[in-house]
């Protein structure tokens, strides 16, 4: 698999993978919290809403607080993922370092405004009256950060190796 196909397929694992985990209150509920969808079981059943519906509820009304602060902040470590992606998707013929900074940039981004979004919900030790949270997905989002900017680097000179290899051996012959 080359160094595109694992970065396409990191960066899309990265929007179906769950990147929050919570409880509310005094046991009322728990979920998780995928970037593009939220999952929630409390006692008044199991309910799925997608990003788009968080926003129309933020922007009605219906939730306000520090619970529409910390949607909006999740909205924009998502925006910042999907940017990443499209960045990714239209940069891609380019090999140069350029192009691996901006995308591990925008990939910290979105995980630092998914830390960021459980600390406005639930305060700065992540746990509080509103119940607690665990950003399992930040090292998720620094560790695919850190694989674009490294591994990256390796593949490209792997390539050159085996293509030195590939020489010497036609010298020897």
């Amino acid at each position: 698999m080359n160094a595109f196909t694992r970065t396409l397929t990191l960066l899309a694992a990265i929007l179906i993978a769950p990147l929050s985990i919570f409880a509310i209150g005094d046991g009322i509920g728990a979920g998780l919290r995928f970037p593009l969808f939220l999952y929630q079981d409390t006692t008044y059943g199991a309910s799925l809403i997608p990003v788009w519906q968080e926003i129309s509820y933020v922007t009605s009304g219906t939730i306000g607080g520090r619970s529409a602060v910390s949607i909006l902040i999740w909205v924009l470590g998502t925006a910042l993922l999907v940017a990443a992606i499209a960045y990714f998707a239209v940069r891609r013929e380019d090999d140069s370092e350029t192009f691996r900074k901006p995308l591990a940039l925008l990939v910290s981004g979105g995980a630092v405004a998914y830390l960021l979004s459980c600390v406005a919900q639930y305060g700065p030790t992540l746990h509080g009256p509103a119940g607690f949270a665990v950003p399992v997905g930040v090292p998720l989002l620094l560790g695919v950060a850190g694989y674009i900017l490294k591994v990256e680097d390796d593949d490209e000179s792997g390539y050159e190796e085996e293509e030195d290899y590939g020489e010497e051996m036609e010298e020897e012959q």
